[in-house]
């Protein structure tokens, strides 16, 4: 190995290499420069994403998760809806992703197909490769590392996948990647505060898209505080040793932690704000009756819960679900390059490394707390071997693993080049064998976050559609009783529980709105009206079963009973 992870002797601006001599400069705006690699990267992931999606949609699978759909619905509300505005966007799920979703589920069959979410995840794939690529480039100054790292990013099938859909994983990659990448360049030159402010405004979206973003800013502030920490052990001529206190470092420390915490922590605290606003509590997101952990805690009185409070357990899921996402091959390359960075010279590299392990620390946190759950059949015990649930968390490796993949292949010697890149090759084989199982599409086929296997709702989903002549629909969304986007009914005319006054109104007189009322088995529809005497009594004067399956009844008004509206 012939080189350090080390920024401390970077020029300014990198220095032009054979194969990047010509830059692409937008007119206009020439500080926006594209190197010729990266235009080429650009455009090789434009081209790979454009093809996963065509034929994901063309298969099908877009809308495979049902969580995809919760998303582009949260989006659509916020324009049409009986009560549409930002209100709609709730106070679980961050609202990022349903704010760049908009502009596209505006139009019908962008919501309906899920392309609406593919345009967002897309362009978030494109973007990760190409800041990738920037990221170890600006690590190592070498291009072909860079193009490998940003390869082993853009091929993966995992990633192909997820970029297809509307889930919110993409985008928070994205601009993980962009807020790292920034990071880095400041490090390299803390005068470059435009480099820190961009970190910081960076990291303000990656804590409004994931929570895993909450985590990734507050190692970044650790990280800062590391490098400006004002108090050094200083050895004298004596055998002794001394605390030297530096005022400058301590100046620069509260200067430079103020710029980047009031930026990169204002997405927290306007989430706090938003939440106590719109529901009374500010951390509505950690313990409603939505939120993950009041998931996991049904799950936890199941006994499904293995990981809850088991450190090794919570260790076992994560890395397993990370190699099903990006590989064994490219795992263990990766750690290798993790590893390497560490033990070879170079100024900074603990601080890089606390940032990129922020992913990794927050997931396997996560899961001991029991904040959330993972699902792995190689991991799963006997009791539900086979469930598959939130193997896409995994996912978020995979742009630590391009990193140091790229990383570990600029320091290493011509002879150790040749095995990385047969171990890439044979990982590339494994994925294209045709009994490689894509652990995300798997999970969206059949797991327990899968719509499509819910055939029920499918039925039900596909009756409406065929039978719905017009008014609203009452019904419970978070039990996802039917498909909306499948059945056919306009947003405008669905009353769900964030529709207020039209929801609680309804659960006490059935009538007063709604034409339709779709139920499932203990939803929140059932409980209240299908449950309490007194108010099936009306619903079934009101209004006529019309479709009944296993767990699912759809009641529609009678012709005698004419709603207020």
């Amino acid at each position: 190995m012939d080189k350090a992870l080390s920024i401390k002797d970077y020029p300014a601006e990198a220095p032009q290499t054979k194969g990047a001599v010509k830059t692409l400069s937008l007119k206009g705006a020439p500080s926006v420069r594209m190197t010729l690699s990266e235009y080429r990267v650009l455009i090789f992931s434009v081209a790979a994403a454009v093809l996963a999606t065509a034929y994901y949609y063309y298969s099908g699978y877009i809308l495979a998760y049902g969580d995809a759909e919760s998303h582009l619905n949260i989006a659509k509300r916020v324009i049409a809806s009986p009560t549409p505005g930002f209100a709609q966007l709730g106070g679980v799920w961050l609202p990022l992703p349903h704010i760049l979703l908009i502009p596209f589920v505006y139009f019908d069959f962008l919501w309906r197909t899920g392309l609406a979410g593919s345009i967002v995840s897309g362009i978030s794939f494109v973007i990760s490769s190409l800041f990738i690529y920037k990221t170890i480039y600006l690590l190592t100054k070498k291009e072909i590392p860079s193009i490998l790292g940003a390869l082993v990013f853009v091929l993966n099938p995992n990633a192909l996948y997820i970029q297809s859909t509307a889930l919110t994983e993409m985008p928070l990659i994205a601009f993980s990647s962009i807020t790292i990448y920034f990071f880095i360049k400041y490090l390299r030159n803390d005068r470059d505060i435009v480099a820190l402010l961009a970190t910081a405004f960076f990291g303000f979206c990656t804590t409004l898209t994931r929570y895993d973003g909450w985590f990734l800013v507050i190692f970044m502030a650790a990280a800062l505080g590391i490098k400006y920490f004002p108090i050094r052990l200083v050895k004298k001529h004596t055998s002794k040793a001394l605390l030297n206190f530096s005022k400058k470092k301590w100046e620069l420390l509260q200067g430079r932690l103020v710029v980047f915490a009031s930026l990169a922590f204002f997405g927290v605290f306007i989430w706090l704000v938003w939440d106590f606003l719109i529901l009374g509590d500010p951390f509505y997101f950690t313990h409603s009756e939505f939120s993950a952990k009041s998931q996991q805690n049904a799950l936890l009185a199941a006994n499904q819960l293995p990981a809850y409070h088991d450190m090794m357990m919570a260790l076992k899921y994560y890395l397993s679900t990370s190699v099903a996402n990006v590989g064994i091959y490219t795992f263990a390359l990766a750690l290798i390059g993790f590893f390497a960075s560490l033990l070879l010279k170079g100024k900074y590299k603990y601080l890089i490394a606390l940032v990129f392990s922020s992913v990794f620390v927050f997931n396997v946190y996560t899961l001991y707390a029991g904040q959330s759950v993972i699902f792995i059949p190689n991991v799963n015990p006997d009791a539900f071997k086979e469930n598959v649930f939130n193997v896409r968390y995994g996912l978020m490796m995979l742009a630590f693993c391009a990193v140091f993949i790229g990383y570990l292949f600029s320091v290493s010697k011509t002879y150790l080049k040749i095995p990385i890149l047969l171990l890439l090759s044979l990982q590339a084989f494994i994925f294209t064998r045709p009994d490689f199982e894509i652990i995300t599409l798997a999970d969206g086929q059949r797991g327990i976050s899968s719509s499509i296997a819910d055939t029920e709702k499918i039925k039900a989903s596909h009756w409406l559609r065929d039978e719905y002549g017009g008014g609203y629909v009452l019904l419970d969304d978070y039990a996802r009783p039917v498909s909306i986007t499948e059945s056919g009914v306009s947003m405008k005319n669905i009353i769900y529980i964030g529709n207020k006054p039209y929801w609680e109104e309804s659960l006490r007189e059935p009538e007063k709105y709604a034409e339709w009322i779709v139920l499932k088995t203990d939803d929140t529809v059932w409980k209240k009206i299908y449950n309490d005497p007194q108010i099936r009594a009306r619903l079934e004067s009101k209004f006529t079963l019309v479709y009944e399956s296993a767990d699912r009844k759809i009641f529609k008004r009678n012709v005698d009973s004419v709603s207020i509206i």
